[in-house]
């Protein structure tokens, strides 16, 4: 009769439901992909909501009678990742891996170059309280270098879109280009990966796919084809790449040991500045392409 009850109370009232489904799915999600600081930090919230909307302390029995009601509701339907879409998603990153694996030296020695811009970094997502691995997207997306300007006119160390720039309080004119401020782009890029990863429920792979692609793109996939987990979703290639050389280069650097130091006992100090050929290679590896950003400079003749 209890049950009956909860399900009678919930279908009358979508928004709830729309609520509690989104609850079970993360809990879900975070039991599939053992995450659980995450499951405990969604059974608070869950309850939490039980208490405001029952007007009272719920109990184990309220908690587990509202879970079988969503799991009974007519037409629901969630996804979780099938073992073929892990094993390739494995698969893949061991592929990067490899890939990257004869040049860890390198990549590493790029990471003490800019030391103190990746401490400081490292400093800010701890400060707001994002996974520190993050540390890591300015390799992919400039190899740390400030001044590199995409074909799509993505810009600076972050590789921030001037629109997406601008949303994040930089400002990008004619006269001022504050994604090549590496202290401004930085705030701003923790801001959006802030946002990032509060609306996809601190996923840190969706996180990482809408950072590349956009969130509209990777909300849309993930409506469309009714699955809430990266390996399942048909997104471009590129963000595909992106996610799995991430997670590779996850295996490459000591990020602790960046954050302490430590790093500098097991990795040759580098000199201050790349060769030709290092250089190239680097961008090879992470697919850098720079392009001469034409707009700060005024034209020799005014027509």
């Amino acid at each position: 009769m209890e049950l009956n009850y909860v399900q009678s109370w919930i279908h009358g009232r979508r928004h709830t439901y729309r609520v509690a489904v989104r609850m079970h799915k993360s809990l879900i999600d975070s039991i599939t992909t053992n995450r659980l600081p995450l499951m405990r930090d969604l059974l608070r919230r869950i309850r939490a909501w039980l208490h405001l909307v029952f007007s009272g302390k719920p109990s184990p029995l309220c908690l587990s009678v509202l879970m079988l009601a969503v799991l009974t509701y007519p037409n629901h339907s969630y996804s979780t990742i099938s073992t073929a879409n892990q094993q390739h998603f494995q698969s893949q990153v061991n592929h990067h891996y490899q890939m990257l694996l004869p040049h860890q030296e390198l990549i590493n020695q790029q990471f003490l170059r800019f030391l103190p811009t990746v401490q400081q970094i490292i400093g800010q997502l701890e400060k707001h309280q994002l996974p520190k691995s993050l540390v890591l997207i300015p390799m992919l997306e400039s190899t740390f270098n400030p001044t590199v300007v995409s074909p799509a006119n993505a810009a600076g160390l972050w590789q921030l879109m001037p629109a997406t720039a601008k949303r994040f309080g930089l400002n990008v004119n004619e006269r001022q280009d504050e994604r090549f401020d590496v202290n401004r782009s930085t705030e701003a890029a923790i801001a959006y990966l802030r946002f990032l990863y509060r609306k996809f429920n601190q996923d840190l792979m969706l996180t990482l796919a809408a950072y590349n692609s956009g969130e509209g793109r990777v909300q849309r996939a993930m409506n469309q084809q009714d699955k809430q987990h990266f390996p399942s979703l048909h997104l471009p290639q590129e963000t595909i790449n992106y996610v799995h050389k991430f997670y590779a280069l996850m295996n490459i650097v000591d990020i602790a040991g960046l954050s302490r130091n430590r790093l500098l006992d097991a990795v040759t100090m580098p000199s201050n500045s790349l060769d030709a050929q290092q250089k190239v290679l680097l961008n090879e590896l992470f697919e850098i392409r720079q392009v001469i950003n034409m707009k700060p400079v005024p034209p020799l003749i005014s027509l």
